[in-house]
């Protein structure tokens, strides 16, 4: 990944690797967490430290990343490059937008087992779709795929496989919060070349 990002681990398994060359986040889901909170969490959140590891921790959290450098991300573009590795019931890779230090976030992901993008939402560490991309393709594994996500307010839009894979929807209050990556339990999934363009 490029600086000038810092990734702070918050669940699951997470290791800095090089891909032909270049950085990369590798989330193994089929791991336990390293063990205690990152020391960076209680810089990031503050006082409500303690509910955002209550809400984003423990034994059935989805494998999480946080960026640190950016704090409020309201409008503008995110992107990333993911390879879909492994995992048993399907292979996932997800872009983080949205998340307060109440351990609330909103996510755009694609998937094999529905072959899509979708926008979801996690609150109180369950996860509910908000909306389904029509098309369906099936991304090959082991090759390095693009997922884009525009804001713009409470506007989101998602897209991968260069625009072919499209889902938009648009939130009940405007965009406002940190960014990371995600993925499930026992998915394993690399991720590269995140970028965070304002606007």
């Amino acid at each position: 990944m490029p600086a000038p990002f810092t990734f702070v681990p918050i669940a699951g398994a997470w290791t800095p690797t090089i891909d032909d060359g270049q950085p990369t986040m590798t989330a193994d889901g089929t791991k336990p967490s390293s063990g205690s909170p990152h020391p960076l969490i209680g810089q990031l959140f503050g006082a409500d430290a303690e509910t955002f590891v209550k809400r984003t921790t423990g034994p059935e959290a989805f494998p999480l990343v946080v960026v640190r450098e950016t704090p409020a991300f309201k409008s503008g573009r995110l992107a990333m490059q993911f390879k879909l590795i492994g995992g048993k019931s399907d292979q996932l890779a997800g872009l983080v937008f949205n998340l307060k230090p109440d351990g609330t976030y909103n996510f755009a992901r694609y998937n094999t087992k529905d072959g899509n993008v979708a926008i979801w939402q996690v609150v109180n560490g369950k996860r509910e779709v908000l909306a389904h991309g029509e098309v369906h393709r099936q991304l090959a594994l082991g090759q390095w795929h693009d997922l884009v996500v525009n804001i713009d307010g409470a506007k989101v839009t998602a897209a991968a496989d260069n625009g072919a894979m499209t889902v938009a929807h648009t939130l009940p209050a405007p965009v406002d919060g940190r960014i990371g990556l995600w993925t499930k339990a026992d998915s394993v999934t690399a991720f590269r070349a995140l970028t965070a363009t304002a606007k």
